[in-house]
């Protein structure tokens, strides 16, 4: 059999994001069945996992072959994120820089 005639990887049952971090620590997931809290936001109430990996394309090859099944996916990543640090140089704009660009406009 071929990659393409293969089926499709199992989906999950229906999880919050607790326990989809429990099933896949420190892993990409791409998420299908979203119910969401705001239609805007990241909260969710359950979802399916459909692909998961340490990498983005491991996630995104296993969720491929369910893209005629579900049209919206959700991509996010199961660890934690580290902010900059302190130190890491930031740009602050002030009023004085910010008129200074308008006026090169």
């Amino acid at each position: 059999m071929s990659a393409i005639e293969a089926p499709a990887p199992p989906i999950s049952d229906l999880m919050t994001w607790i326990q989809i971090c429990e099933q896949d620590p420190d892993q990409r997931v791409c998420l299908v069945e979203i119910d969401r809290i705001d239609s805007h936001g990241f909260a969710f109430r359950t979802a399916r996992v459909v692909g998961h990996g340490r990498t983005r394309s491991e996630a995104f090859e296993q969720a491929r072959r369910w893209q005629d099944r579900y049209r919206d996916m959700g991509h996010y990543f199961t660890g934690k994120i580290n902010a900059p640090s302190p130190g890491f140089p930031r740009q602050v704009m002030t009023d004085e820089i910010r008129e200074l660009v308008r006026a090169r406009r």
